[in-house]
């Protein structure tokens, strides 16, 4: 198994399965704050070593212009970090969803919403994953960061996991639709738990 392959097919498409019910749940959370109908697309599931996650950033970057990060730790049986990514016009997108105008739309404010879509999507994904698979998971307070640069998150992020989850998913609204993605950076000893739960949900279904 490649480095970058830490998760074997039949892995794989359960995760998919468990972060389709779990991403579902949060945008379910979204719709319910803002009052509004929302779609959700299959999320997409990838694998990355720590040597491919930098040519993934700078691919990202690249085609965003200008995106915004944020990370949160976690602890537990699934102990790592959680980074949110989502491009700028992708964010002022969701701002007017939340009620904001145009004239509203400053930085400030697109950091404000980043950071509650964040408690929303990352803390509730997270924790209806932890549910699925029978553990629990604790959260660390969110920082956001923005990123024009490969560079730049080179210089912010300083720590190195062996195993990268990206999950992407696009949220359709009636009016706009939000391109994002999580991306799970787990601890190699929470690896082996997911492998372990993944087999035995496969197990009992």
């Amino acid at each position: 198994m490649a480095k970058n392959d830490f998760l074997n097919e039949d892995q794989k498409d359960c995760l998919q399965e468990l972060m389709n019910i779990s991403y579902g749940s949060a945008t379910a959370a979204i719709a319910d704050i803002i009052e509004k109908f929302a779609k959700l697309s299959i999320p997409k599931i990838a694998t990355l070593s720590s040597e491919n996650f930098k040519d993934y950033v700078k691919n990202k970057v690249d085609e965003y212009h200008v995106c915004y990060l944020v990370s949160q730790s976690i602890d537990g049986k699934l102990s790592g970090e959680n980074l949110f990514l989502v491009d700028d016009k992708s964010l002022k997108n969701l701002a007017l969803e939340f009620g904001l105008s145009e004239i509203e739309i400053d930085e400030d404010e697109l950091k404000d919403v980043v950071l509650e879509i964040t408690n929303i999507i990352s803390s509730t994904t997270s924790s209806k994953l932890a549910e699925l698979i029978e553990t629990d998971i604790l959260f660390a307070p969110p920082h956001v960061e923005i990123i024009d640069s490969a560079q730049d998150l080179e210089d912010y992020y300083k720590v190195e996991y062996n195993h990268i989850i990206i999950i992407s998913t696009l949220i359709e609204f009636e009016e706009q639709n939000i391109n994002s993605e999580l991306v799970i950076m787990l601890k190699d000893d929470s690896i082996t738990y997911l492998r372990d739960a993944l087999d035995k949900v496969m197990d009992e279904y």
